[in-house]
């Protein structure tokens, strides 16, 4: 039967034709709820993302320079954004920004 059932015959026809399978043992079971993660862990959510190849790269090389799987990074650059635009945010002039940079001493580079 390709299409939905339609009249109460076709219901029962379909019913009928269903097998359930026997409900797992105690050692699937097991293995199943081994396989969860512990309690009270965080619930991470898969998403699926289109970046530009050269964004896509970009992001591998900076993982790799901080020692990080690229979806660590990735997640870290959006909780980074997101607390930039956090409402309590406390913007500053641009005025401020360069007084504050101007005491800021030169790195020393060791040659």
């Amino acid at each position: 039967m390709s299409e939905m059932p339609q009249t109460p015959e076709d219901v029962t026809a379909f019913l009928d034709g269903l097998a359930f399978e026997p409900s797992t043992g105690p050692q699937d079971e097991a293995a199943l709820l081994d396989s969860l993660p512990p309690a009270g862990s965080a619930v991470m959510v898969v998403r699926s993302l289109r970046l530009p190849l050269e964004l896509d790269q970009a992001a591998a090389v900076a993982a790799k320079a901080a020692g990080i799987p690229k979806t660590s990074w990735i997640r870290q650059a959006i909780e980074m954004a997101l607390a930039v635009e956090a409402e309590d945010d406390q913007p500053i002039s641009r005025a401020e920004a360069l007084r504050a940079l101007t005491l800021l001493r030169p790195a020393r580079h060791v040659a």
